[in-house]
């Protein structure tokens, strides 16, 4: 939970920088250095999510060992994805600031720079559906240490919530969108490390 709260503070970094380049927006320019401070938060957080993983799994592992082992793979293995891809979106917001490109929203911004990013975020969007959907499975079959209502707060259904309450602002497209991967895990290890404590699991 922590290194998703690190990783999504990373991304309010990053974003504020962005951001602060939009006329639209009226932000008062970023502080020096920021930009390295959220580059370094992320890229040293997110590989940390396989604890959060982990834990999640282990709440599966008695009823449904095979699910625990996908979940915890599919996790930890988009951890280190999205560590890759916080560090090169931080670069291509350094090139373009660099090269004085005319600012635009983060998604634009990143979006032009598709070759090094697009394929990594499909990748992460199709590992974060498999994981989420096959620990609701589980969790609504009753094989896991998670009450029934768990299943509804995994990570790929609490991003298209976020994503449809952020559409219709100008600011939360240009900072809750963006951050919703990471602020959603901080909800989701949260939760899963609330009910467990709360059943004395260990």
């Amino acid at each position: 939970m922590l290194a998703a709260v690190a990783a999504s503070l990373g991304d309010a970094a990053l974003l504020y920088v962005v951001n602060a380049r939009r006329p639209e927006l009226g932000l008062p320019p970023a502080p020096g250095g920021l930009l390295i401070v959220g580059f370094y938060l992320g890229v040293l957080a997110l590989p940390l999510y396989g604890l959060g993983y982990w834990h999640v799994a282990a709440g599966l592992r008695r009823d449904d060992p095979r699910g625990a082992r996908r979940v915890f793979a599919l996790g930890a293995y988009g951890g280190a994805l999205g560590a890759a891809v916080h560090g090169v979106t931080a670069h291509v917001i350094r090139a373009e600031e660099m090269a004085g490109v005319p600012p635009g929203d983060p998604l634009t911004v990143v979006g032009q720079h598709g070759a090094f990013l697009v394929p990594l975020w499909i990748v992460l969007t199709l590992m974060t559906i498999a994981g989420s959907t096959i620990y609701s499975r589980a969790v609504l079959a009753g094989r896991s240490a998670f009450p029934r209502w768990m299943a509804f707060l995994n990570p790929a259904l609490m991003l298209v919530v976020t994503s449809l309450v952020a559409l219709p602002s100008l600011w939360l497209r240009a900072f809750l969108l963006p951050a919703a991967p990471n602020l959603v895990h901080a909800v989701f290890f949260a939760a899963a490390t609330r009910v467990r404590a709360g059943d004395g699991a260990s």
